[in-house]
């Protein structure tokens, strides 16, 4: 790989999927090259989109957001040529990833997407994890596209109160 500002970017977004435990969604790949001023957004794209094609980093999408993983590939392209990031941008994501730990953990742990089922019918599914480990999920069937849509976005403020229910209630019995 030549030292030229396209991979400096990829590598950026090699490494820093290399430091996390989970899948990250573009804006927060993107968010230390753009506000380090590395690059603008259409440029971090076009890496990422790169990157993808040369099957280095995997897609996990769902109606309305994308996460990104890294690949076996990926990790021995890092190891490869992870050494033309200089020390200094490496110690600046590993900051950046261990200042914006808890917004990282907000971003990744609740995922809902929902899909058409062969009966015409939505099956919306909710998704609690810590990392790559699933704690809680919630597969709901919806009459509606807008229904299963609904149920989604509102998985996000209503995630906690279900996970205790569902806990208390499976671990106590009925009396709880």
């Amino acid at each position: 790989m030549a030292n030229e500002p396209i991979t400096i970017y990829k590598l950026i977004i090699l490494y820093t999927l290399s430091r996390v435990e989970t899948t990250l969604p573009q804006d927060i790949l993107y968010d230390y090259i753009i506000k380090q001023g590395y690059t603008n957004y259409f440029n971090a794209q076009n890496a990422l989109s790169e990157l993808l094609q040369a099957d280095l980093v995997w897609e996990d999408a769902t109606y309305h957001l994308a996460y990104y993983g890294l690949t076996k590939a990926g990790e021995d392209t890092l190891a490869l040529f992870g050494n033309q990031l200089s020390p200094d941008i490496r110690g600046e994501i590993d900051e950046y990833l261990k200042e914006n730990r808890m917004e990282i953990l907000n971003e990744t742990s609740l995922v809902s997407d929902y899909e058409r089922t062969p009966q015409g019918t939505y099956l919306s599914s909710c998704t609690l994890r810590e990392g790559n480990h699933v704690l809680f999920q919630l597969a709901l069937e919806a009459a509606t596209e807008e229904d299963a849509r609904k149920i989604c976005e509102n998985w996000r403020e209503s995630s906690e109160e279900l996970y205790r229910m569902a806990v208390t209630r499976l671990l106590r019995g009925k009396q709880a």
